[in-house]
């Protein structure tokens, strides 16, 4: 890795900060050996190392003039998730082979942490500085190729533009100022980019293609670099030294016995960020953490005397409870629906249905004032995430509700006392056949194009819809573009 990182520019560097605090959790966690070391994933290496490479990606596409690129950061977030992975799984490895000594004893907790320090520097710290750094630019370069491909009707060429470092390499210098279409094959085998820390940068152009520059194998892509994220959303890839040669070397990779039979006779060829083996193994290091901070959270809970109806499922992990601001409409006036269900009993169905998934579902207070005023508030927070819940009871268009959400979010996000702003919207179906997915993809096109009275696009609070339907096991969630 060293040799892989030596040429990073250090004029690139942006800062972050790793927790102590995480790298002491993860060390007591290896040390105890109460995690396979080979086929788990340390949880707080590898939630910290995504946070991190998260906000890379978000710094990167954020400087960018591409616009609509919420869809694509997640994607970018969603595929670090591997990457993370195969270089905790690296970490954990390295440092779980210094826990005993010459005779199969483990050693003492100080004098192995002083062993493995050097490993968690490298890391945590010096590599995973590269990583972020270049993390960062090519973010940002996958954004540009993004807008570059909506453009490419007005501007079909790409050129190769000089570095900005304050001392650029010469294995690029032959490509500066080659100009070649969007499309043409230059371009996935050399982009700026495939260096690490590589601060050449690409612009759109109609200026005439130039003659192609000679290559020679100096010229090569470096190790993890050798994809274009701007087209599969994948910062670092495969090639990388953090992921196994094959799949028969993976620890991740677990096939069964017919699996096992047809790889002795095909060449099966990794595709580490497709591999269902790691999403799995991904999938079960969050269910597992989940699961730990909402009982955790519920034990809190339980205390807090703002709180009522505070439960927490066995079976599932989920979570509910009430906060006693929360407003309910219970009274013998109260409007009803279906079976003669008031819209609170709707929303404790909804809430009931999300605990038996597993999710965590909070009802929030929504009782604050300010100088005698209700302030704006949302029903609920789901998986940490705040949101409106929304019983759909009649056979209208969706859009109708989203456009009186939409402006129920903007008001909310005017109070000055909001950390983060809210997007999103619950809708509950207690009678399943009032969801048509047909219907909802065009409501949702319908509000994309909605105008106010003047004719203007309006401003769009509400980005992500999830709908809970009375019966199902599973969230539908719909983004809005």
């Amino acid at each position: 890795m060293n040799d892989l990182y030596q040429n990073k520019g250090e004029e690139v560097q942006t800062s972050f900060s790793f927790s102590s605090d995480v790298l002491a959790k993860a060390l007591q966690r290896i040390y105890s050996q109460k995690m396979d070391v080979e086929g788990e994933i340390e949880p707080n290496l590898f939630h910290e190392i995504c946070r991190i490479l998260d906000d890379a990606a978000a710094d990167g596409v954020a400087q960018s003039e591409g616009k609509q690129m919420d869809d694509f950061l997640q994607q970018l977030q969603t595929n670090n998730e591997v990457f993370a992975a195969f270089k905790v799984h690296r970490i954990q490895r390295d440092m779980a082979r210094l826990l005993l000594d010459s005779n199969g004893t483990l050693k003492p907790f100080e004098k192995w942490v002083q062993e493995v320090t050097p490993i968690a520097s490298h890391q945590v710290r010096h590599w995973l500085q590269t990583e972020y750094d270049t993390a960062v630019l090519r973010a940002h370069q996958a954004a540009d190729w993004q807008q570059f491909l909506r453009e490419r009707d007005v501007l079909p060429n790409l050129k190769w533009m000089p570095s900005t470092s304050l001392h650029p390499g010469a294995d690029h210098r032959p490509f500066w100022n080659t100009i070649r279409p969007i499309d043409d094959p230059f371009w996935s085998k050399h982009r700026p980019g495939d260096r690490w820390n590589c601060k050449c940068d690409l612009t759109a152009t109609d200026e005439e293609p130039t003659q192609l520059p000679d290559e020679d194998d100096n010229s090569k892509p470096q190790p993890g670099l050798d994809n274009n994220p701007g087209t599969d959303g994948i910062l670092f890839s495969d090639s990388h030294p953090y992921f196994p040669n094959d799949c028969r070397h993976c620890a991740f990779y677990k096939p069964g016995f017919k699996g096992r039979v047809r790889n002795l006779f095909t060449n099966r060829s990794k595709d580490c960020y497709h591999c269902r083996g790691i999403r799995q193994t991904l999938e079960n290091t969050i269910e597992k953490e989940r699961i730990k901070a909402n009982k955790a959270e519920y034990q809190r809970l339980l205390k807090d005397e703002n709180y009522t109806d505070v439960v927490f499922n066995k079976k599932t992990g989920g979570l509910k409870a009430t906060h006693v601001g929360h407003i309910t409409h219970d009274t013998p006036k109260a409007e009803r629906f279906f079976e003669g269900l008031t819209s609170s009993d709707l929303e404790r169905e909804c809430q009931d249905q999300l605990v038996a998934m597993g999710h965590k579902a909070l009802f929030c207070d929504e009782s604050k004032k300010k100088k005698g005023q209700q302030l704006p508030a949302l029903d609920m927070i789901m998986d940490d995430r705040l949101m409106d819940i929304r019983s759909v009871t009649g056979k209208g268009w969706y859009s109708n509700i989203f456009v009186s959400k939409n402006d129920q979010l903007r008001r909310f996000n005017k109070r000055e006392d909001l950390q983060d702003k809210a997007n999103s919207l619950c809708l509950y179906f207690h009678n399943p056949e009032l969801f048509n997915e047909e219907k909802m993809k065009k409501s949702i096109n319908y509000f994309r194009f909605y105008r106010d009275k003047s004719g203007n696009l309006i401003d769009k609070d509400l980005k992500h819809i999830f709908c809970v339907i009375k019966g199902r096991t599973e969230i539908i969630r719909y983004d809005i573009e």
